[in-house]
C-alpha cells in the first residue's frame, strides 16, 4: 500500500497569488507502523514505610514483552514514589528525591537502618564497584563532536576522570539534532547524505538512517513528540518524520534557503521561514495542510512563538526588524525596530522576554512580548551567538571571549538596566575551534539551577551551578571539540502533587532492595519489591547473556611503551540462545587508576566469539580493562573486570670499560 500527501507548492509567492497554486502530490512508501504499547505485567500492591513524619510509597510497573524478546533484554517500566506527610496525609510537594534498586542475594536478609543508610552513602559516592542495579537518578551529557559523533558522558559516576560511556557514530558531518519528546531517541541531520540519523538512547547506537531531502539542516521536534520537521536547505523543502515510524510522511515545499520552524497554538500550527521566500508558512500540524502564508518580506530568520503575546515573533535582517504576526488573521500587525545584525531570537520559559542577538554589535536586545516594544538594550557582549534560559537566568554565549553572560531575569521588570554577571568558561575562546555550529552548546542542568556549557576550543564541559563565579567542575571531552550539548534526563522527577516517578529498565527477576533519599526532611528508607511475571524466564534472567573469558594473564606485569595484545571471548552463557556478538557492539575500556589517561576502543574479531586489543601503557602505574555490550543489554562494569600492574622500561645497559675497548 502507499499513501500520498498533498503538498502546496509555494515558491516566493504573495499572499494574493496564494488562491492560483496547485498542490503538488509526493507518492511516499507507507512507514511500518509501530507495535502496540506491551501490556503491564502483575504486580505486587505498593509498598509503605516511615521515616521522619514523611510517608514513602512505592511501585514499578514494568511492561510485558514477547517471551523471545525477554531473553536477555531488559524490561522497561516506570518507578513512582508517593511522598505525604504521615500525621496530615498532605503531598510533600518540591522535593529533591534520589532512589535506587538493587538485587539482592537469594539467601540474604531484609536491610536495617543502619544498613540502609550505608548503602546510600556508597551510592552518593558514585563508585563504579557500588553502583545500582537500576539507577533511578540516572542522567548522561551527550555531545554533539566536530568528527561525527556523539560523546555520551555519565557525570554521576567516580571514575577517576573517564566518564565516557559510549561513543556514537553518526556517518557524516551533523548540522543540527533534536531529544525525541519521550527521550527514546535522537534525530541528527547529516548534510552530505541527505538524511537523520537515529540514535537508540537506550543503547546509545546509530540504529536507522531516514532519508530526506538535499542537505536538511534545522530538525525540530513538535510538542506533542509525534513528529519532526527537518529544513532541507539545499532544495527549499522541509520534511514531516513520523516520530513513532522513523519514517518521513512527506515533504513541504516552502521556498529555497534556509528555514527555521516554531509551533502556536498548543502546537497545532507550525511556522517556516524561508531565507530565500519572502512569506512565512502557516502548516496544520495534524494534516500537515498549509494554511495560509503571511507577507514577511525576503531573508526572515529566526521564529519564536509567545504564549504571552499570543503571536508569532520573526527576526527580518533585510529591514533590521522583529515582525509580530497575528496567527488568526495571519497578517504583521506590528514591526518593531532593533538594531542592525540580527542573529538568534529566543523567548525564555515564561514567553514574556525575547532575547535577541546582535554578533557584530555585540549587543543583545530584549523584547517585551506583552507590549511588543524593546524593553533593554544590553552592551559589552563578544560575538554572541546563541541563548539558553533556566527559570533565574539568560545565559549568552560568547564566541570571541571565553566568556559566558548571566543576564538575571527577574531584573527585567521596569527601567533599571538588568544584572549582567560574566563568568570565565575555559581558556579558550569558542571562535578558535574547528567550528560552533547551530545547535544549543548550553544546556540546563535537571536541578533547574545550573547549567551545562560546551568549551568547544577547550575541548571539555564545564559545569555551572547558579550563584557562583567560576564553573564548580570539568568534564573532559577525550580530545574532541563539543559544538553542542545537551543533558539526556531519566532521573525521578515530580509528575504531580507528591509523586515522583522515572523511566527505567530493570534486567532480572527477584527481590530488589529499594533505596530512597529525601533532602526535606532528610530522610533515607529502604523498602523490598519483588520482579517476577516471567516465570519461565525468571532462572535465566539471573544470568548475563554473555560470559566473559580471558585470554591473557591479568597477573603479568607490563612494560610501559611496548603493545601487548589483550585476547578475550565472549561467548554466549549456558541455556541463552543470544547470536555471535559482533565487533561493532563491543566497548572496551582500559584507564590508568589514579589518572586522566583512557583508551576507549572496537576489537578486532580473530574467530567466532574471540577478539582482541592492543594495550599500550604510556607510562608505570595501575590500569584497569573493562569490557562492555550494551546492546545486549551489559553496560561497563557488569562483566568482570581486571587490574593490569605496569613498570617503566628499563633503562638501555651501559657497555663496560673492556667492552668499549675491544
Amino acid at each position: 500500500m502507499r499513501k500520498s500527501l498533498a503538498v502546496l507548492t509555494l515558491g516566493v509567492l504573495s499572499l494574493g497569488a496564494l488562491a492560483s497554486v496547485g498542490w503538488k502530490l509526493l507518492s511516499r512508501e507507507e512507514p511500518v507502523l509501530p507495535e502496540p504499547a506491551p501490556p503491564l505485567l502483575p504486580a505486587p500492591p505498593p509498598v509503605l514505610a516511615e521515616r521522619e513524619g514523611v510517608s514513602v510509597r512505592f511501585d514499578l510497573a514494568l511492561s510485558a514483552r514477547p517471551r523471545e524478546a525477554t531473553k536477555g533484554a531488559p524490561l522497561q517500566g516506570t518507578a513512582r514514589f508517593v511522598l505525604s506527610d504521615a500525621k496530615s496525609g498532605a503531598p510533600l510537594q518540591d522535593r529533591r528525591v534520589l532512589g535506587w534498586m538493587s538485587l539482592r542475594e537469594p539467601d540474604a536478609a531484609p536491610m536495617d537502618d543502619a544498613a540502609c543508610k550505608e548503602r546510600v552513602k556508597t551510592y552518593l559516592g558514585g563508585l563504579l564497584s557500588a553502583r545500582a542495579e537500576v539507577d533511578l537518578n540516572a542522567y548522561w551529557f551527550i555531545t554533539l563532536n566536530h568528527d561525527q559523533t556523539l560523546s555520551v558522558i555519565n557525570p554521576q559516576i567516580s571514575f577517576d576522570r573517564t566518564k565516557l560511556h559510549s561513543l556514537v557514530s553518526v556517518g557524516g558531518e551533523v548540522a543540527d539534532w533534536a531529544l525525541l519528546t519521550d527521550r527514546s531517541a535522537l534525530y541528527v541531520t547529516v548534510p552530505s547524505g541527505n538524511s537523520v540519523s537515529v540514535v537508540d538512547l537506550q543503547r546509545f547506537l546509530t540504529t536507522r538512517t531516514v532519508r530526506v531531502g538535499k542537505s536538511p539542516g534545522r530538525v525540530v521536534v513538535a510538542p506533542d513528540g509525534r513528529t519532526a520537521w527537518v529544513s532541507n536547505d539545499g532544495d527549499g523543502t522541509v520534511s514531516v518524520i513520523d516520530t513513532a515510524a522513523h519514517a518521513e510522511e512527506g515533504t513541504l515545499e516552502v521556498g529555497a534557503g534556509r528555514h527555521e520552524v516554531t509551533f502556536s497554538d498548543e502546537g497545532r500550527t507550525a511556522w517556516l521561514t524561508s531565507t530565500e521566500a519572502d512569506v512565512l508558512t502557516a502548516v496544520d500540524v495534524a494534516s500537515r495542510k498549509v494554511l495560509g502564508t503571511v507577507q514577511v518580506g525576503p531573508g526572515a530568520g529566526d521564529v519564536a512563538w509567545s504564549p504571552v503575546a499570543r503571536a508569532v515573533f520573526v527576526a527580518q535582517p533585510r529591514s533590521n526588524e522583529v515582525l509580530v504576526v497575528d496567527p488568526a488573521s495571519r497578517e504583521v500587525s506590528r514591526r518593531i525596530a532593533v538594531k542592525p545584525g540580527l542573529g538568534a531570537l529566543r523567548f525564555d520559559r515564561t514567553g514574556r522576554w525575547a532575547f535577541l542577538l546582535h554578533s557584530e554589535a555585540g549587543t543583545v536586545d530584549i523584547i517585551d512580548a506583552a507590549r511588543s516594544q524593546v524593553a533593554h538594550t544590553l552592551t559589552g557582549f563578544s560575538a554572541p551567538d546563541s541563548v539558553v534560559f533556566t527559570d533565574a537566568f539568560a545565559y549568552v554565549r560568547n564566541t570571541s571571549t571565553g566568556r559566558v553572560s548571566l543576564v538575571e531575569l527577574r531584573t527585567l521588570e521596569g527601567a533599571g538596566t538588568p544584572s549582567v554577571v560574566n563568568v570565565t568558561m575555559g581558556q579558550r575562546a569558542p571562535e578558535e575551534s574547528r567550528g560552533l555550529g547551530r545547535s544549543d552548546p548550553i544546556a540546563a542542568l535537571p536541578e533547574g539551577n545550573g547549567v551545562i556549557v560546551a568549551g568547544t576550543a577547550d575541548r571539555a564541559l564545564f559545569l555551572y551551578q547558579e550563584g557562583m563565579m567560576a564553573p564548580r567542575g570539568t568534564h573532559l571531552n577525550y580530545g574532541r571539540e563539543p559544538r553542542a550539548v545537551l543533558v539526556l534526563d531519566r532521573s525521578l522527577r515530580e509528575v504531580e502533587a507528591g509523586t515522583y516517578s522515572a523511566t527505567t529498565t530493570v534486567r532480572e527477576n527477584g527481590t530488589y532492595d529499594v533505596a530512597f533519599l529525601l533532602d526535606n526532611p532528610r530522610a533515607i528508607v529502604c523498602m523490598e519489591w519483588k520482579v517476577g511475571g516471567v516465570p519461565e524466564d525468571a532462572a535465566f534472567a539471573k544470568k548475563l547473556p554473555l560470559k566473559l573469558t580471558a585470554g591473557f594473564d591479568a597477573t603479568r606485569i607490563l612494560t610501559a611503551g611496548t603493545t601487548t595484545p589483550l585476547r578475550f571471548k565472549l561467548e554466549p552463557t549456558q541455556g541463552h540462545g543470544s547470536p555471535p556478538v559482533s565487533p561493532e557492539e563491543i566497548r572496551v575500556l582500559l584507564f590508568k587508576t589514579p589518572g586522566t589517561w583512557q583508551l576507549r576502543t572496537e576489537p578486532r574479531r580473530i574467530a567466532e566469539g574471540e577478539f582482541e586489543v592492543d594495550f599500550t601503557p604510556p607510562s608505570a602505574g595501575q590500569y584497569k580493562f573493562v569490557v562492555g555490550v550494551e546492546s545486549r543489554g551489559i553496560d561497563l562494569g557488569r562483566l568482570p573486570h581486571f587490574t593490569f600492574g605496569v613498570d617503566e622500561a628499563p633503562a638501555p645497559a651501559t657497555a663496560s670499560a673492556s667492552e668499549v675497548h675491544r
